[in-house]
């Protein structure tokens, strides 16, 4: 199997400095105080704005993800890269001998951001709105009608069935906990409303500049956060975020420019953070239109896409070339050379006759014209010009569409209003059964228009299925039917790349990539 290595390099040179050790949820975070006047902003250079501050909102981009992370909390977190669940807001839980009802018991002392202490009816309440978004594959096959409150910290998730991801969907980070009765009386105006228990509460948004966090006094940890203020920087130019590192402009940068990585490895005042994802870059189609809906126009594409020699060209040495559906670090994908049901990729190897062999029988021998949605990200966009020349190559006219975050993410996942695109799929939550559920009709990430009752039938079965052997059969099977039916083309694995300066301390990755700035702290 390939082994997936936490991979941080640092050169930090500190001197007479005090060293805290930063410890886990219960402990006191370090607060880097040698005698002098402590610094107490964070400044973190990112790739694009906030898209908006609805913490459940199922669209919500990666980017926006990373600031709401540290707002909001889920009542499970998942550890990376252990992919552990542990208790977060929820001090402990328990399901009864069928697992049709799961018993969470909250901490003590967790406080709102409106000044209301965190009760079992707020959780009950925040999942019902969860059910009501665009978000709801996250309570799947919770009965919440019927789910109630035993005491002020007490509650009883009812389930419809025994579901196995459950534990997996309450970490997910859009699973967050929240104030009903600050949220009722913000008329569940989100950009107004600062209800979270999160170890940061909402400070200054100025669109399209910066975001600022303020650390949450009532914060249920001693001593986190220990940097009290946090500004996110919008530096949309790969290069300058770095240099804003590098001159002192910023203490961190988000998704490091792969070819900045060699002269941050090399300055000894830089940290740099790497951590391969669970997350494929994809692209896919819009199954709802033709020339689309034939699987044949699909698997010609595939064919034209060069994916090691696009990786070669567009990713500066990071991530690296899709090895299959789904990264082989997600338990039960058929990329893990160990697994029974292992599958070489890419299954449709590079060969541009077969693709052209492909067009003609579909009917299209002089191919045709379509748009490819790229999305704000540099290396999305060099993938679409260099797969924008390979399938010009077998007559298919491609018009990049290079979109901000936020509005490439109505375009494809509200609108529908696209031919091609590239984005990303993950088993966010660490259970596949969340990637298997891009497949699902009707779900917020099946972009691509997907729907077959088939598989919507398969995924429920390895969703309910308690037999782990029969599960990995069933999530097999589902594996294989995507790439059957070329619903999507994995093109590359995705990599952390953060740096900061060596003075910063405390750094830990979170779930979605979003690093947990609770923990961080000057030295």
């Amino acid at each position: 199997m390939k082994k997936k290595l936490l991979r941080i390099f640092s050169s930090v040179l500190c001197l007479c400095m005090l060293t805290t050790a930063c410890g886990g949820g219960t402990e006191d975070a370090g607060n880097g105080d040698d005698g002098g006047e402590a610094k107490d902003t964070l400044t973190i250079a990112v790739q694009a704005d906030m898209a908006d501050k609805d913490p459940i909102n199922g669209s919500s981009t990666n980017d926006t993800l990373k600031i709401k992370a540290n707002v909001y909390e889920t009542l499970i977190e998942r550890t990376v890269p252990e992919g552990e669940y542990k208790p977060l807001l929820a001090e402990s839980w328990e399901f009864n001998d069928d697992a049709t009802e799961l018993t969470m018991t909250l901490r003590e002392g967790v406080m709102c951001h409106n000044g209301e202490p965190l009760t079992a009816e707020d959780c009950l309440f925040s999942l019902r709105c969860l059910r009501e978004s665009s978000n709801t594959s996250v309570t799947d096959h919770m009965d919440l009608e019927n789910s109630y409150a035993v005491d002020e910290r007490t509650f009883v998730i009812v389930m419809d069935e025994p579901y196995m991801p459950v534990i997996a969907n309450l970490s997910f980070p859009t699973c967050v906990m929240f104030s009903q009765k600050g949220y009722e009386e913000g008329n569940g105006d989100w950009a107004n409303m600062d209800i979270g228990t999160g170890p940061y509460t909402w400070g200054e948004w100025s669109i399209g500049s910066s975001v600022s966090l303020v650390g949450f006094d009532d914060y249920y940890v001693e001593g986190q956060p220990a940097i009290k203020n946090v500004e996110f920087r919008v530096i949309s130019e790969d290069g300058n975020r770095y240099i804003e590192v590098e001159t002192g402009g910023a203490d961190m940068c988000y998704n490091l420019s792969g070819v900045d990585i060699e002269a941050a490895e090399a300055n000894s005042d830089v940290v740099v953070f790497r951590e391969y994802t669970t997350d494929n870059c994809y692209l896919s189609f819009n199954l709802r239109n033709s020339p689309f809906d034939d699987v044949r126009v699909r698997q010609a594409i595939a064919y034209a896409l060069d994916i090691d020699g696009a990786w070669e060209v567009c990713m500066d040495g990071v991530g690296q070339p899709a090895e299959g559906l789904l990264p082989s670090n997600i338990p039960d994908s058929i990329a893990d050379v160990d697994s029974p049901y292992h599958v070489d990729y890419p299954v449709y190897e590079y060969n541009l006759e077969k693709a052209k062999e492909l067009l003609a029988e579909a009917g299209y021998p002089d191919g045709f014209s379509c748009r490819y949605h790229v999305g704000h990200m540099a290396v999305r966009q060099a993938y679409g010009e260099f797969f924008a020349n390979a399938l010009g190559q077998i007559g298919i006219d491609v018009e990049i569409v290079a979109l901000d975050a936020a509005t490439n993410s109505q375009a494809l996942k509200v609108e529908h209003n696209f031919d091609i695109y590239t984005w990303g799929i993950s088993a966010t939550n660490g259970d596949i059964d969340y990637a298997n559920r891009f497949f699902y009709t009707d779900n917020a990430n099946n972009i691509f228009g997907y729907s077959d009752p088939e598989m919507d039938a398969l995924i429920d079965a390895a969703a309910m299925e308690a037999d782990s052997a029969k599960r990995s059969e069933l999530n097999a099977e589902i594996q294989q039917k995507v790439l059957d039916e070329c619903v999507i083309v994995p093109i590359y694995q995705q990599e952390d790349i953060h740096c900061y300066t060596s003075d910063l301390q405390g750094f830990r990755n979170g779930a979605f990539q979003a690093p947990l700035l609770k923990y961080c702290y000057f030295a």
